[in-house]
């Protein structure tokens, strides 16, 4: 077994993506039951304090370290402008962008100003997910046009 700096560069950004996508999967769920809970309620206190902490002591650090490693992998890479990490960048992007519509999400749970409705967070439930899967497919197929 071969350990080398790319390898444990490997290890800890596969570690918080892992992280950060279980985060990313079970916010928008907690919106979902959040939406429905009684503002001011224990219920609808206890949601807001389980959003803050996997998002600032979760999500937040893990968000960074998947991109921190990502970059030092990427620089290692003889392979920077092939189509398929391009498209990855974007896609991660996206989610990054996603994390944070969620962040803000919370702060209007944390107001008690949320106008929409269980339905709406199952649908965004399902972001996640879909660039999850075309991540992982560019990284294993790694299409070239």
């Amino acid at each position: 077994m071969e350990f080398n700096y790319y390898n444990i560069f490997k290890f800890f950004h596969i570690v918080f993506i892992t992280t950060w996508m279980a985060g990313l999967f079970y916010i928008p769920r907690l919106f979902v039951y959040h939406s429905t809970a009684k503002i001011g309620s224990k219920e609808y206190k206890t949601f807001i304090t389980m959003e803050r902490k996997l998002m600032i002591y979760i999500m937040n650090p893990s968000l960074i370290f998947s991109w921190v490693f990502g970059v030092i992998l990427t620089i290692n890479l003889e392979v920077q402008n092939e189509l398929w990490l391009n498209l990855k960048f974007v896609a991660v992007f996206f989610l990054s962008a996603f994390h944070m519509y969620c962040a803000r999400i919370r702060k209007v749970f944390e107001q008690g100003q949320n106008k929409k409705s269980d339905k709406y967070y199952r649908w965004i439930n399902e972001v996640p997910t879909i660039v999850f899967l075309v991540i992982i497919f560019l990284v294993v197929f790694k299409p070239i046009v």
